[in-house]
């Protein structure tokens, strides 16, 4: 299938053909237009004391290797976007690492520094996952979570269409407080990133007024917020004149928030979950209902507690409240370990799974449960297939966020953040010449 087929497949022929009037209108025939787009997400996240996360092509960033090495040093986050535009899931793994690996000398001879992959399409196979892995990838940013914030129903079936076209293009996934959460498979990390994007919401459902697509990517940042998690806004840089408002909307928003929202790039989102990975809590009986409490942690960690007594402190009795714990050394009262309990027949991925959750856990026999906040018995783990996996650590995560008993645990974020913000984009072409050479390059 060649560029042009995908294309109008996957977007409908009406969206391909305003696709190719748009081109003309938000690229040029030189650098200028793209880069006025490029800065102007850059000295917005400037403000705020941030920077984006820029994907490209190898081939894109060969022919501006000035351009990107600039927006570099001005601060903006690099990664790989493929060696060519084109959609993993039609490559063998052979041929997904022979690409990669080229993409990745291209990288080191314009000398720009990349720790994350993006494929386009956001097209992720399980093959694409080991060749990642195999060549060094710090993490990957594919999985699509999908947030159900518009009303499809007041929309002609036509563009309705395109957008569902989005949805099974990106293989989306239903929003949950785990799936909000980066995530280790092996040494590689994998950051999910929030759709509906600028391209669903601005070229499918045709919703262009910036107040409008504001104010939908505030509702998403209020969902990811309530859930304590990582949004990832992939916004265009093509679409970063037209979508400026509404982003600026969105960075108020969650700069609003009674908790503090982490506004960073996904570099540095995975060195926080590498070094949060590391964090232990010990806890162990001192007296009848005292704890003695020892986390092993970086002065970063925010150690979360709820339902007990720290000292004389009372911390709360509502299994909705929680107090950070500033002391990673006390002794505290509860009428049960405040921690989770696992059988001897369940396997170690629950309980590294935990671990990576934040979640203190140790093992414990079953005559022994009630001493525990929480007690697992799961002799089958996780699941076999991804699908049984990712639903059993959907309904893990919220049976531990919902315990109503005596529990101390990490926060996700670090500083006493409650959720995170990174703003991505994939620069996919420059200029004109860049968007018809795909056509070439693909096939």
């Amino acid at each position: 299938m060649n560029l042009v087929t995908f294309s109008i497949k996957t977007k409908g022929l009406p969206n391909f053909t305003r696709r190719l009037w748009t081109v003309f209108t938000r690229f040029g025939f030189s650098e200028s237009r793209t880069k006025k787009a490029l800065y102007s997400i850059i000295n917005l996240l400037r403000s705020y004391n941030s920077a984006p996360t820029f994907f490209v092509p190898a081939v894109v960033l060969r022919r501006h290797i000035r351009l990107i090495a600039e927006i570099a040093s001005k601060g903006a986050e690099i990664g790989i976007h493929g060696y060519v535009h084109n959609d993993y899931r039609t490559l063998s793994e052979y041929e997904q690492y022979k690409q990669t690996d080229r993409a990745i000398s291209v990288f080191r001879h314009a000398r720009i520094i990349h720790q994350g992959f993006r494929n386009p399409y956001l097209g992720w196979t399980e093959e694409s996952l080991r060749v990642f892995a195999a060549l060094g990838f710090t993490y990957e940013s594919n999985e699509a979570v999908i947030h159900d914030v518009i009303d499809l129903s007041h929309f002609p079936p036509s563009l309705r269409s395109g957008f569902e076209k989005s949805l099974k293009l990106f293989q989306a996934i239903p929003c949950s407080a785990y799936t909000l959460r980066p995530h280790f498979e092996g040494s590689l990390l994998r950051i999910p990133t929030s759709i509906p994007d600028d391209e669903m919401l601005f070229d499918r459902l045709r919703i262009t007024d910036p107040e409008e697509l504001g104010y939908i990517w505030s509702r998403v940042m209020q969902r990811v917020y309530d859930y304590g998690g990582l949004y990832t806004l992939n916004l265009h840089p093509e679409r970063g004149i037209l979508c400026a408002r509404a982003l600026e909307i969105l960075l108020k928003y969650a700069h609003s928030q009674p908790g503090h929202v982490w506004l960073t790039t996904l570099d540095d989102v995975a060195r926080w979950w590498k070094e949060r990975r590391a964090f232990r809590l010990n806890i162990t009986p001192l007296a009848p209902e005292h704890w003695s409490v020892e986390a092993t942690c970086t002065p970063r960690a925010t150690l979360y507690a709820r339902n007990l007594i720290i000292e004389q402190e009372i911390l709360t009795t509502s299994s909705h409240a929680e107090k950070r714990v500033c002391d990673h050394r006390c002794v505290v009262q509860a009428k049960q370990c405040p921690c989770i309990a696992l059988s001897p027949q369940t396997p170690d991925e629950v309980l590294n799974f935990l671990y990576e959750q934040g979640y203190p856990a140790l093992r414990s026999p079953e005559g022994d449960a009630e001493m525990y906040s929480l007690y697992l018995n799961m002799p089958e783990g996780l699941g076999a297939t991804r699908e049984e996996q990712r639903q059993r650590c959907i309904a893990l995560v919220q049976q531990v966020e919902q315990l109503d008993g005596p529990f101390l645990y990490f926060g996700c974020w670090p500083n006493n953040h409650q959720a995170a913000l990174a703003i991505s984009g994939d620069i996919d072409s420059v200029t004109v010449q860049d968007f018809f050479l795909r056509v070439l390059e693909v096939q």
